[in-house]
């Protein structure tokens, strides 16, 4: 499997404004936050136009051509969310703003394949640091990339633990149904 994409560079993007496309998935009204380091926040769920709009950030241009980078991660999102098996570990996440143990537990929640999921202690083994499970949780509870980082494929050692995207719980079982999972 090839490694996680994430875009670390010297570039100063702080005055810059971010970037966004909105469109419409069967999992609802999705809007994609791009910054010149990569993608920033996923957005998914949303009603309609106007309640994903409203939750972007007070300066964002939206988008009215995509790049090619940009067009394959809609229409990645969108597969997925039609309920195709779909691999986002390509895609390029601005993560300059993580430390490195949550730059790390993000990258290792890339590579939990569809259909699979781990637990919070085994992603914080994976990551390098065995007893810090509950730091794990803390890092997918702030997941600015549902979906493109699969954090809903992480579940307590006896349930399923949480899932802060909208729908919370329901929304965590219903995409661990659509890769195969009975909960």
């Amino acid at each position: 499997m090839a490694p996680a994409a994430t875009r670390k560079s010297p570039v100063e993007t702080s005055n810059c404004i971010p970037s966004a496309t909105i469109f419409e998935t069967e999992l609802g009204w999705t809007a994609l936050v791009w910054q010149p380091l990569g993608l920033t926040r996923v957005l998914f769920g949303q009603s309609g136009f106007a309640e994903v709009a409203g939750r972007l950030p007070k300066q964002v241009e939206i988008l009215d051509d995509l790049e090619p980078h940009q067009e394959v991660a809609v229409d990645r999102l969108q597969a997925y969310a039609a309920g195709q098996q779909v691999d986002f570990v390509t895609i390029e996440l601005d993560d300059s703003n993580l430390t490195p143990f949550q730059a790390e537990v993000i990258r290792q929640c890339r590579l939990i394949p569809w259909g699979q999921t781990v637990s919070y202690m085994e992603l914080a083994e994976r990551a390098g640091s065995p007893r810090a499970a509950r730091a794990v949780g803390n890092v997918m509870r702030n997941n600015a990339w549902p979906l493109i980082v699969p954090c809903h494929r992480v579940v307590a050692s006896q349930g399923l633990g949480g899932y802060s995207a909208r729908g919370g719980l329901d929304t965590k079982r219903r995409l661990l149904r659509q890769e195969g999972f009975e909960v």
